[in-house]
């Protein structure tokens, strides 16, 4: 007849012994993908090379300082009316039309490069000149699109 236990042994490995192991482990790990590892590692040496870990490093020692710094800044006036401007900016891009925004910045260049041409011409415009350049459409048109755009702008501003 068999002994009774008296005994529970513990077969679990020790610490020495799980150590070992996860180093076999690594070590086949890298063995594997010895590339991807060694990339890392040149990355890391670049790294340090640069004095980026003391940088890191130094951020991190002066973390509420540099908290209350950028904090400070973020408060100041010039800083808020930027990100309102960008905010409303954001949100007039996001309610136009991109084929429309295009368009315009089409014309807008198109318009830049006849602008500048008709600069170098050093012919005097006058009131007559000016009649004239009304009764042609495209102008109107660009007169009547200022026009509206300048009328809806001063209804904003009263």
């Amino acid at each position: 007849m068999a002994e009774p236990i008296s005994k529970i042994r513990d077969v679990s490995p020790t610490k020495e012994e799980q150590e070992a192991a996860q180093l076999k482990e690594l070590k086949a790990s890298i063995a594997d993908s010895d590339s991807g590892f060694t990339e890392v590692l040149e990355f890391v040496k670049l790294l340090h090379e640069a004095g980026a870990f003391d940088a890191v490093n130094s951020a991190i020692k002066a973390k509420e300082d540099i908290a209350k710094t950028l904090l400070n800044e973020w408060r100041k006036e010039p800083t808020t009316n930027a990100i309102n401007n960008m905010m409303l900016t954001g949100q007039l891009l996001t309610e136009a039309k991109p084929e429309q925004t295009e368009a315009m910045i089409k014309q807008v260049k198109e318009a830049a490069k006849e602008a500048d041409k008709a600069a170098k011409d050093e012919a005097i415009l006058g009131m007559f000149g000016l009649m004239k350049a009304m009764k042609d459409p495209d102008v109107n048109r660009a007169l009547r699109y200022g026009v509206t755009f300048l009328k809806e702008m001063g209804k904003g501003l009263k």
